[in-house]
């Protein structure tokens, strides 16, 4: 009886974090649901640009659109795909609306796991108030809010899942709570595909104290071959377009494996043997052994010359690079005092119940945000808040008044809490696109065909995707050495070259794509396709130039020759179009570092001065900026900290057209005012006489080679006369 009412206690607990897991994440909805900006089709647009991957995964799988897409042929591979299909396929809603919401209920799961474990241990009250810390905390939500439609709303819980199970099968020594965890981790590695670092640490560190506290049970042994059967990446075997079928071969062998291991014995060597042959497979499986005879080839080959020098797009990501240690504290547990509070707590959870240092792992990842960024943080938040709870319940058994204590755990869930609920309502995460924006794009959609081309920076790749159904060279997983060509096409002063370039690389990338495609499908390496897979070949640029091949191009000779007019072009398979948004400006400087390097030498040459400012003051012709700028039109200077320069031109662009004041043309400094947005924009004349610049911003462009078919505030769009 008293099993039953844990049970249920158990259960209304779990609903009521839920709930509370939904309605703090429905509060950015709340407000800003009627915001006419981040509305397109009557549906809320997605604050993460990397969910217009999935949603274009899954917009193919249910309507069947972007078939010609070469970058979502391997789409088959990603198991949230299939997942977010099923799901649309059933619910009542659009499929905007259905992206957007998962991830305010899916990730709201992560309660079940945190309360089951304070359960398992007899203390679902401390599972309770860990739950309530670990949903909101401040990474967690910050990657799993209201269309944040991403892996992140899977990859946390579900790992947490395994661990209660495997704590579970720890105090019980049930076969059934381990082969949860390993279906789990099969799941997990389905759903999310960088998994593999999370799975191999809480496995291996399972294993590790098995063996070091429980060596002599046949459980242990069992327990290995288990695990490791889960692990395995055995559906790596299967061609992408059969991988869920991998994955479910492999939940049936665990489900198989353990009834047998239930019912019948083994002994110790034949389950060691077994084991050790496991742990190879998972190092070979697992690519560890292909990244080690990598690294050795790489220094002891002769066949292969010195690569090209790109600059790299890691320099750029924000999440990517280091963070100190208030930032990580923050991200764990929402304040300084509460990631010690965790620590503490975590500690003595350890000492008391010694099975929790499997959750180290967890933790570790999170602390090794410190060198690898931000975003690893998520990991430890709720490892993180099971500390925190468990302090504060700790340091209430201290007290001996009933009431007190209940008193001290309230105050310090709020404490713990508080930070967290004012970062989440404070947070106020724009859509990735506006609804001005995604408009321009169904302008595009309407006047290009499947299988096009759309050339512009990689961070508009999945939506430009989503909305326009076109193909593009670069997006958020492909950004590495064809970011040069983007950048050199928008930097470039050449009408010919952009037009060249962006013509060589299209038809350069989609027969490469093409050799990659047929390869990968049929499973039959030809001679080029396997040299592109040694050379590790994604981008287009890479061919033009025969990057690390014997007979490798000069890069400086073939930009040179993109600017003939006579430079023969391959025969025309499909239309291009430039897409040129406004909100590019902001980031114009950073994609020129991808152009401007040398890569011969490595050498970087940007120099880019471009900066935004509006209007603080304007006496008789003479404008004071807020940057700091002062521009005289009556003589046609700029002047900024008691230095003055002459002015090139000055721009003003409106409704109308661009309308140029020229004064001093040998000078370096142009002024252009976008008078829509009141902005002004000071640069230099190399940025000024930029593809960019003149075609987006004041709308010159050559007519014999470009036509405009999109134009707006927010963005302007050419497709290529070919």
């Amino acid at each position: 009886m008293q099993t039953n009412n844990e049970n249920k206690t158990a259960l209304f607990l779990i609903l009521i974090a839920f709930a509370f897991g939904v309605l703090f994440r429905l509060i950015w909805v709340f407000k800003f649901g009627n915001e006419p900006s981040f509305l397109f089709n009557g549906s809320l647009m997605l604050t993460t640009n990397d969910g217009y991957f999935f949603a274009s995964g899954v917009d193919k799988l249910l309507h069947g659109n972007h078939d010609l897409n070469p970058r979502l042929w391997d789409m088959y591979a990603q198991g949230m795909i299939w997942v977010s299909a099923t799901i649309a396929f059933i619910s009542p809603f659009s499929l905007d609306t259905t992206l957007f919401y998962m991830p305010v209920f899916i990730s709201s799961l992560i309660v079940i796991p945190i309360i089951l474990i304070g359960k398992l241990y007899n203390r679902v009250w401390w599972g309770f108030a860990s739950a309530l810390i670990a949903v909101i905390a401040w990474s967690y939500y910050n990657r799993t809010m209201a269309g944040y439609y991403d892996t992140d709303m899977f990859a946390i819980w579900l790992p947490v899942m395994a661990l209660y199970f495997m704590l579970r099968s720890l105090e019980d020594s049930s076969w059934e709570m381990l082969f949860f965890a390993s279906l789990t981790l099969v799941f997990y590695s389905f759903v999310y595909s960088s998994s593999a670092a999370v799975i191999y640490s809480l496995s291996l560190t399972y294993i590790g104290y098995k063996l070091l506290f429980y060596r002599k049970e046949e459980f242990t042994y069992k327990a290995m071959v288990l695990l490791l059967l889960g692990i395995i990446p055995f559906a790596s075997l299967v061609s992408a377009y059969n991988l869920p079928y991998g994955y479910a071969i492999q939940a049936v062998l665990l489900f198989v494996v353990y009834k047998v291991f239930s019912k019948k014995h083994f002994s110790q060597i034949s389950l060691i043997v077994a084991s050790i042959v496991l742990f190879v497979a998972l190092l070979y499986f697992g690519n560890i052994f292909n990244i080690m005879i990598g690294k050795i080839t790489g220094y002891t080959s002769t066949s292969s010359i010195e690569g090209l020098k790109f600059f790299g797009v890691v320099q750029t990501v924000q999440e990517a690079n280091p963070i100190d240690f208030v930032t990580m504290a923050n991200r764990i547990s929402g304040s300084i005092l509460g990631f010690f509070i965790a620590a503490i707590g975590y500690l003595l959870l350890v000492k008391k119940h010694r099975a929790l240092v499997i959750a180290l792992p967890l933790l570790g990842i999170g602390v090794f945000s410190l060198i690898g960024g931000l975003r690893f943080t998520v990991y430890a938040t709720p490892i993180a808040a099971l500390g925190a709870g468990y302090a504060i319940f700790y340091i209430a058994e201290l007290i001996k008044s009933k009431i007190a204590q209940k008193l001290f755990i309230a105050i310090g869930a709020v404490v713990l809490l508080l930070p967290n609920i004012i970062h989440l309502y404070e947070y106020d995460m724009l859509t990735v696109f506006t609804n001005s924006e995604a408009g321009d794009l169904a302008k595009l959609k309407e006047v290009s065909k499947n299988g096009d081309y759309v050339l512009s920076w990689w961070d508009y790749g999945y939506p430009l995707w989503y909305y326009t159904g076109r193909n593009t060279l670069i997006d958020g997983g492909k950004h590495h050495h064809d970011n040069f060509v983007i950048s050199q096409i928008m930097l470039s002063s050449s009408s010919t070259f952009v037009y060249n370039m962006s013509s060589l690389a299209v038809e350069e990338y989609i027969k490469f794509a093409l050799i990659v495609r047929d390869a990968n499908k049929n499973g039959i390496a030809t001679p080029q396709s396997a040299m592109y897979k040694e050379l590790g070949y994604q981008d287009a640029i890479d061919v033009i130039l025969k990057n690390k091949q014997k007979d490798q191009l000069d890069p400086f000779a073939v930009l040179s020759s993109l600017e003939e007019d006579n430079f023969t072009l391959p025969p025309k398979t499909t239309d291009i179009y430039l897409y040129m948004p406004y909100r590019m400006m902001d980031i114009f400087p950073t994609i020129a570092s991808f152009g401007k390097q040398n890569l011969s030498t490595g050498e970087n040459a940007n120099d880019m001065q471009l900066g935004s400012a509006s209007l603080t003051k304007q006496e008789d012709n003479v404008l004071s900026l807020s940057n700091g700028f002062v521009v005289d039109l009556n003589n046609g200077t700029i002047s900024a900290q008691n230095q003055t320069f002459p002015l090139k031109d000055f721009v003003e662009v409106n409704e109308k057209g661009a309308f140029s004041k020229q004064f001093n043309q040998e000078s370096e400094y142009c002024v252009v005012y976008k008078s829509d947005s009141q902005t002004f924009y000071v640069m230099d004349s190399n940025t000024y006489n930029s593809a960019y610049i003149q075609m987006f911003l004041l709308g010159v462009y050559d007519k014999n080679l470009f036509e405009l078919v999109v134009s707006s505030p927010y963005s302007k769009i050419y497709k290529l006369k070919r």
